[in-house]
């Protein structure tokens, strides 16, 4: 009997390296949230250092053009911790949108998966079917054939 080939393999191929790649999406988008996030947590502790060193300028007494500046400093300061925190909720539907290819491509992968073995299932027992008939039809030829000796064995003896 001929070997097991799955008409379906090249697309078997093809879902295996989506798979694949949505996976490699997936790591990169966590690995941009980890790091958006840790920009964040920098951002944030910019920002609140900037406001501590503005209530230690304030409370020991500074000039009106001192004040503006670190006033103006500590919306900078402020204005980048909200564009680092825009940036993690967009990193984040980033990845949540990588996970739900990821997951797509591996249900796909997988319901193609269960096909194959399905069919090479029926390949093994067709091909134990086969081969159960050839040693049933060599187990009749061959008890035929201890007939036939035996019935020659007879005539010789007598």
């Amino acid at each position: 009997m001929k070997p097991f080939r799955f008409p379906l393999e090249s697309l078997r191929v093809l879902r295996k390296q989506r798979e694949r790649t949505a996976q490699q999406r997936y790591a990169n988008a966590l690995a941009n949230c980890r790091k958006a996030e840790a920009q964040l947590q920098t951002a944030v502790a910019a920002w609140e250092a900037g406001l501590a060193y503005l209530s230690t300028a304030l409370s020991g007494g500074v000039s009106a053009g001192q004040l503006a500046n670190l006033r103006n400093g500590c919306l900078v300061l402020e204005i980048r911790w909200r564009e680092r925190q825009a940036a993690v909720l967009e990193a984040r539907r980033v990845a949540g949108l990588a996970f739900q290819e990821m997951a797509a491509a591996t249900r796909e992968r997988e319901g193609l998966d269960q096909f194959h073995n399905r069919a090479r299932r029926v390949h093994e027992q067709q091909f134990r079917r086969t081969e159960q008939k050839i040693f049933d039809e060599m187990a009749t030829q061959s008890a035929g054939s201890d007939r036939g000796w035996q019935l020659a064995d007879r005539d010789n003896s007598h």
